[in-house]
C-alpha cells in the first residue's frame, strides 16, 4: 500500500459514518416507573443497558406535573426525581429525565418556563450530574417550531449548560419529511413505532414494516446534521385483541437498521414494568410478561454494542489487518 492510498484510507475511516469503529453508544430504555422502587432489577438491566429515560409517571410522560400542583408540590416531586437520577448515577447509567416543563413550550410562556428552571435549580443540585433532558415530546405533532424550541434551549442552556437537550420526533409519513428540528438541539430521536401490531421473521413482512415505520423516518434523521437515537416498538395492548406483544425478530431487526445508520448512536425501548398507560390501553416490554427469547434478544443487544468493535474487512491471511 502506498503512502498516498493510507492517506486516503485513514481519511476516509475518520469521515465516514458507515466505517466508524463503535457505531452505537447507547442501549437502553425509557423507564416508566420510579426507580427508587426497583433498583434490583434497575441493577440487573445494567449488565446490557447503560442509559435510562427516566419516567416517573404517566404525569412525566406527558412532560408535566401532576394536576394542580402548587408551588410546594412541585418542591417535593423535584427534590424526589433528584434522589432517582442520584441513585441511577450510582449505578452509571446516563440519565435523559422527562421534565416536567412541556406546558410552557407549548403555551410559549417563556418567563415562566426561566422562573421553573430557576424552582429547579435551588431544589434540584443532581441537575449537575444529569446527562440529558427532554423538554418536549413529538413537535412535529404540535404547532410549536424549530425556532420557538430554540428559544426554550437557549434559555435552559443558560442555566444548565452541561446538560444535553433531546427531542424525539415522529417522522411516521411523507407529510413529516420537512419538518426542521431545533438548530440548537444536541440530540434528535426518531420513535418509528410498528402500526399493523406483530410481524414475523419472513422477507415479505420486513419490507412491510421498513416501509410503514422506518423508511420516511430513517430519511429525515439521516438529512439532519445531528446525531440520533432509534426508539424500537416494544408496544402491546391490555386488550387481548388489540396490538399484540413484539416478536424477537422484529426486536433485532431494529438493532440491524439502528447498526448501519451513519448517524445513529443509539436504541431505546419503553420499558413499562407492569405499569400500564392509562390513556392508550398500552403496555411495553417488562421482566415480568415479556418472552424468555425476547428478554434474551434485548441483552444480546446490549452485549453487542458494548463489545469491541469487529476490525473493518476480511481478516484472511493474504490481506493485512484492517487499518493498515
Amino acid at each position: 500500500m502506498t503512502t498516498n492510498q493510507k492517506n486516503r484510507i485513514d481519511k476516509r475511516l475518520k469521515t465516514s459514518g458507515y466505517l466508524k469503529p463503535k457505531r452505537l453508544k447507547y442501549h437502553g430504555y425509557a423507564y416508566l416507573g420510579d426507580v427508587l422502587k426497583e433498583k434490583k432489577e434497575l441493577k440487573e438491566m445494567r449488565e446490557y443497558c447503560n442509559i435510562i429515560g427516566m419516567v416517573t409517571s404517566e404525569n412525566s410522560l406527558r412532560n408535566k406535573y401532576s394536576k394542580d400542583a402548587g408551588e410546594k408540590e412541585r418542591i417535593a416531586f423535584l427534590k424526589k426525581e433528584g434522589e432517582r437520577i442520584k441513585f441511577l448515577k450510582s449505578l452509571d447509567y446516563d440519565v435523559c429525565w422527562m421534565c416536567p416543563l412541556a406546558e410552557f413550550v407549548k403555551e410559549n410562556d417563556l418567563p415562566g418556563f426561566k422562573k421553573e428552571l430557576q424552582l429547579i435549580k435551588k431544589n434540584m443540585p443532581e441537575m449537575k450530574i444529569l446527562d440529558m433532558i427532554y423538554i418536549f415530546d413529538e413537535p412535529n405533532f404540535t404547532d410549536v417550531t424549530d425556532k420557538q424550541l430554540d428559544i426554550f434551549i437557549d434559555a435552559f442552556k443558560k442555566v444548565f449548560p452541561n446538560v444535553k437537550t433531546l427531542f424525539f420526533y415522529a417522522i411516521v409519513h411523507p407529510k413529516f419529511l420537512e419538518v426542521k428540528p431545533p438548530s440548537k438541539a444536541d440530540i434528535l430521536g426518531i420513535d418509528p413505532y410498528m402500526f399493523k401490531g406483530r410481524y414475523e421473521n419472513t422477507p415479505e413482512e420486513f419490507e412491510y414494516f421498513y416501509q410503514e415505520s422506518l423508511a420516511c423516518a430513517l430519511d429525515w434523521a439521516n438529512r439532519q446534521d445531528k446525531p440520533f437515537i432509534l426508539a424500537g416498538d416494544c408496544f402491546y395492548s391490555r386488550d387481548p385483541k388489540g396490538k399484540k406483544k413484539t416478536t424477537p425478530e422484529a426486536a433485532q431487526w431494529y438493532y440491524q437498521l439502528a447498526l448501519t445508520q451513519p448517524k445513529c448512536i443509539g436504541l431505546v425501548w419503553f420499558y413499562y414494568g407492569n405499569v400500564p398507560i392509562e390513556s392508550e390501553n398500552l403496555k411495553g416490554f417488562n421482566f415480568t410478561e415479556s418472552s424468555k427469547k425476547l428478554k434474551k434478544t434485548h441483552r444480546d443487544i446490549g452485549n453487542a454494542i458494548f463489545k469491541k468493535p469487529t476490525p473493518l474487512g476480511l481478516q484472511w491471511d493474504t490481506f493485512n489487518p484492517a487499518g493498515e
